[in-house]
């Protein structure tokens, strides 16, 4: 795909764009150094390298705030900053993007600009089964959008060009990483294909990360640090604070209504995929997050859990159990995480699976969280605030029913046991704030 055009002469949308993205990186580079945020190691044990898959794979000083400006020419321009890109300015809103795998899709759904997903790192991993609740609320279907990275983990550079969309709204890192790209590599996306805009920020970053474009380890962000860049970016300000005057009040009120400590039933994070089939013994997840703005399990931070495997993780973030370590520990609660994904995956419910082990094993079946019928779909850590809303209500049902209302399991719950407001986040999400 040719890039050149000798016979223009005013400067194109692409080439705002691009402007914009390389001062951003000058100006980043210059202020950025102080940060001594970093992560070297992975909050899931399947991820603890590089190699690891998306499915299994992941505090600093919050950023600048992002704004929208005027020209004297009483054009808008749109400009935001994010480490570790920082400033972003262009002519433009975005009309077509790619994102990564679900995160940023769904920031962006908030805000009204589903309709320019194109394509992603690898969209099987944007969880779109929530927004069946929302009136009105569609997103381009998972197989209509191009997946960029390859089964032999590269980044597809020609995918991209054929896609040429506007915004590659995902931090580099990532696909630095894990998926093959290198420095020149992201440097061509920056400057022949679109500029990026993102910051992975799901888990701590783990041994091996990289810090393109800055050097060293950039700060991570919490969901609410995300709305307002990507609202000015796209010029949805006012849409995007509608979304945090529900959000966070939200999240507030859950924090504010979780029961004492010595009233918490214990929870036991187990992974969703890994023993379908009985293989090696089950893996546990920590569930706490060891990086404060981490959002991958966000919704068990707010529910401040009690963790019935606390103890047993010696310095690592998962650990793996045979049934009998199972019933030592013996949680009142099992989620299995990335349920809500696994329930149905490739033809497959690796969920009901691994049930039906434990139920009928002489020894799982023992466990109090098995006799008592208290077995979870967890969420799916690429939550962006949407999922996280739904995700947050779901776990706090299953965990605290006293409080909360009891789990009637995977489905729209009665409007009169629900704990936040779908209609108003259906109007803003379509626009009528």
């Amino acid at each position: 795909m040719s890039r050149e055009n000798t016979t223009q002469e005013e400067p194109t949308r692409r080439d705002y764009m691009k402007y914009g993205g390389a001062v951003a990186v000058g100006g980043f580079l210059a202020g950025c150094t102080d940060d001594s945020s970093s992560g070297s190691e992975p909050e899931d044990s399947t991820e603890s390298t590089p190699t690891a898959t998306p499915e299994q794979a992941g505090d600093g000083e919050s950023t600048p705030s992002a704004t929208e400006t005027e020209t004297n020419t009483d054009e808008k321009s749109y400009s935001a900053s994010m480490p570790p890109m920082g400033e972003l300015t262009l002519e433009e809103p975005p009309s077509t993007w790619v994102g990564g795998l679900g995160f940023t899709a769904d920031v962006l759904t908030a805000l009204g600009q589903a309709d320019g997903a194109v394509g992603m790192a690898d969209p099987r991993f944007w969880y779109q089964g929530f927004y069946d609740f929302l009136d009105g609320v569609t997103v381009p279907a998972k197989d209509e959008l191009t997946k960029y990275t390859t089964t032999e983990r590269n980044t597809d550079l020609e995918a991209l060009y054929d896609l040429d969309p506007d915004l590659v709204a995902f931090d580099p890192n990532p696909l630095l990483a894990i998926y093959g790209l290198d420095t020149e590599e992201a440097e061509e996306i920056q400057e022949n294909i679109a500029p990026w805009f993102g910051n992975e920020s799901r888990r701590k970053r783990f041994d091996g990360w990289t810090h393109w474009p800055v050097g060293e380890s950039y700060p991570y962000m919490s969901i609410p640090e995300y709305i307002p860049k990507y609202a000015a970016l796209f010029g949805e300000q006012e849409r995007g604070q509608a979304i945090l005057d529900l959000y966070e009040p939200f999240i507030e009120d859950i924090r504010s209504r979780v029961p004492e400590e010595t009233e918490r039933r214990t929870m036991a994070l187990v992974n969703g995929r890994y023993n379908p089939e009985n293989r090696d013994g089950w893996l546990v997840y920590n569930p706490k997050s060891e990086v404060e703005k981490t959002w991958g399990k966000k919704q068990y931070r707010d529910l401040d859990v009690t963790d019935a495997f606390e103890g047993a993780y010696s310095g690592q973030t998962s650990v793996k159990m045979g049934y009998e370590g199972l019933l030592e520990y013996d949680p009142d609660v099992i989620i299995f995480n990335f349920g809500i994904t696994y329930r149905d995956f490739q033809g497959k419910n690796l969920i009901q699976q691994q049930r039906e082990l434990l139920q009928d094993h002489p020894v799982g079946s023992q466990l109090t969280a098995v006799k008592n019928d208290d077995l979870y779909l967890g969420g799916t850590p690429y939550q962006g605030p949407i999922i996280n809303l739904f995700q947050t209500e779901m776990a706090a049902k299953q965990l605290y029913p006293d409080e909360f209302g009891s789990y009637p399991g995977y489905g729209e719950i009665p409007e009169d046991e629900q704990l936040f407001d779908r209609g108003r986040l259906a109007d803003i999400i379509n626009g009528n704030i």
